[in-house]
């Protein structure tokens, strides 16, 4: 037994690993990314497979197969990679899962690192998917437990959602010693006629097992310990996983002689009966939830059913924030409207919880990304130009900002190419320029690619390759080759995958050497066709791990010292 302090992206990552996990995938996204980077740490030590899959439901489709074939496995992604990965999400909750999948859900509420403020959990719960969220470090561990025991129970995918908050809380935890056996042993597979398929003649009868399943896991949620009720006041309060504890940070030394509060820790299903009594406990209910109003649409929905009256606040009464992160100043705002009695002993301020944008700070000192655009910058003055520019997430999206300013479009992971393209399908003069990284690229990238080629058009694609995943953790990305996250990789080459497509341009520069990257770059915007330029310079900042033009915020941690 070992005593340490540990963050909540560990604590999922120590309860996988006391679960038995043998294999891990993700794609690189704050928040669950740091869950899937301290267990490659621990890689081969544990004899893991932790890898970092080209797309979400590449790594979804990963962890099925390590699943079905025999051993625990567990898929990290962030909200929009959760979209992603839901076409075989939604084949997986009808067939059966074999030794347990657990998805870790990285919420990202505030789009502190997103191109969206999705709440994903109604996204979860159409995919008919059971839903766990912990409210401290212990509990994550106890729940990412549970979450695997319940899939293999039950042979479904069970998500343990987080938010950047609960990611970046420490708590001091008593660990367990982890015993190191062989995770993973060589074995026929075993066959088992139509358990792993989905086709038309069974999906209809699938879906009604998933149902049954459903509520079964929906009664085994009314004894969950994750769910508890303290207080017996008048006024309730309804929090679930994180801001649980922010709420209770709002309340410490008050006096809560007047409230009852239910921390839910069971997303969905939801536990009806722990609920409704709840509800019946207290003359008028207050829910507290990050985002859209999930829990309070389906408890109204709960209450009517069972014939209760209770007055139900929340966010569609506009008590509390809909969009973005519910702050710890938001809560304390809000209690009073609900709870006449409330008096703060302390004060919450909007100051206290700010925190800084990566995309706000503009392209760092030596990054390769900046000679390519003010070349191109200078060709378009020279010429009377007037690109349009459309650029994928990563570090591309920072030309928004000074000096350049000159962002037009920019969506979604393998976007730009397609967005393009339809600029040019609507009769769009001005040059066209998509903008995408290097693992943006291998992401969805290359499927855009591969259509624009077959299809045709008009249009420059700028592939920045700077050897890494930069804003989202430095990870490495698909073009390099070596030791990645303890096993041996191979090394893609975008040249040859850009060659093998029938485009009209293709050519590689160095963006530190301008004359000829100027050369090129002038060649690519004046000729017609699909134009491929791909700029090679690593990101000067991969040893550090650092990059100057994102500032990491940790302005939300908490500290939890446990018994």
């Amino acid at each position: 037994m070992e005593r340490m302090t540990i963050t909540g992206d560990v604590s999922i990552a120590y309860g996988a690993l006391m679960s038995g996990v043998a294999v891990s995938t993700s794609y690189p996204g704050s928040p669950s990314s740091g869950t899937i980077e301290y267990l490659a740490t621990l890689a081969k030590k544990y004899g893991l497979h932790v890898e970092w899959s080209t797309n979400e439901k590449v790594a979804f489709e990963t962890a099925v197969g390590a699943s079905i074939g025999g051993v625990p496995a567990l898929m990290g992604c962030k909200g929009v990679g959760f979209n992603v990965a839901l076409d075989p999400m939604m084949v997986a909750n009808l067939t059966d899962v074999g030794a347990g999948l657990v998805i870790l859900l990285g919420d990202d509420p505030g789009a502190w690192a997103s191109q969206n403020d999705q709440d994903t959990r109604p996204i979860a719960w159409g995919a008919e998917l059971p839903m766990l969220e912990p409210a401290t470090p212990s509990e994550g561990i106890e729940m990412t437990r549970y979450a695997f025991q319940l899939s293999q129970d039950m042979q479904m995918p069970v998500i343990v959602r987080i938010t950047k908050s609960f990611g970046a809380m420490k708590e001091v935890v008593n660990l367990p010693d982890i015993p190191i056996t062989s995770r993973v042993t060589p074995h026929l597979f075993e066959r088992h006629v139509m358990r792993w398929i989905s086709l038309p003649k069974n999906a209809v009868q699938r879906h009604h097992r998933l149902h049954g399943r459903i509520d079964a896991i929906s009664s085994n949620y009314e004894t969950s310990s994750f769910n508890k009720v303290t207080g017996v006041g008048a006024y309730g309060i309804i929090a679930a996983g994180m801001i649980f504890t922010k709420l209770m940070d709002v309340l410490t030394d008050v006096d809560l002689s007047e409230v009852s509060i239910l921390k839910l820790g069971t997303i969905w299903p939801l536990p009806a009966k722990t609920i409704t009594d709840f509800l019946q406990s207290v003359e008028q209910v207050l829910i507290l939830e990050e985002n859209e109003p999930f829990l309070e649409t389906l408890i109204k929905s709960m209450a009517y059913d069972a014939g209760l009256r209770t007055p139900v606040h929340g966010k569609h009464d506009q008590l509390v924030y809909r969009e973005g992160e519910l702050f710890r100043w938001q809560i304390a705002e809000a209690l009073p409207k609900f709870w006449p009695g409330y008096s703060p002993a302390h004060v919450f301020s909007p100051e206290e919880e700010q925190k800084v944008m990566p995309s706000e700070a503009g392209l760092p000192e030596n990054c390769p990304y900046t000679p390519v655009f003010q070349i191109l910058n200078e060709l378009s003055e020279s010429s009377g130009l007037s690109p349009v520019y459309v650029v994928d997430p990563g570090c591309a999206i920072k030309i928004n900002t000074p000096p350049f300013e000159i962002l037009d479009i920019k969506y979604s992971m393998g976007s730009s190419i397609g967005i393009a393209s339809g600029l040019v399908l609507a009769g769009v003069t001005d040059p066209v320029i998509a903008v995408v990284g290097d693992s943006d690229f291998f992401h969805l990238g290359v499927n855009a690619l591969f259509n624009v080629a077959h299809q045709g058009s008009n249009l420059l694609v700028i592939i920045l390759d700077n050897s890494t995943t930069a804003l989202s953790g430095f990870q490495p990305s698909p073009n390099l080759g070596g030791s990645e996250l303890g096993h041996v990789t191979t090394s893609l080459s975008i040249e040859q995958i850009v060659q093998a497509c029938p485009v009209t341009f293709a050519e590689s520069i160095d963006p530190w050497d301008t004359t000829a990257a100027r050369d090129i770059l002038k060649a690519a915007l004046t000729r017609s066709g699909v134009r491929v330029v791909i700029s090679r310079s690593p990101c000067p900042y991969i040893e550090s791990g650092f990059c100057p033009g994102y500032k990491s915020d940790e302005s939300d941690t908490m500290e939890i010292l446990s018994s």
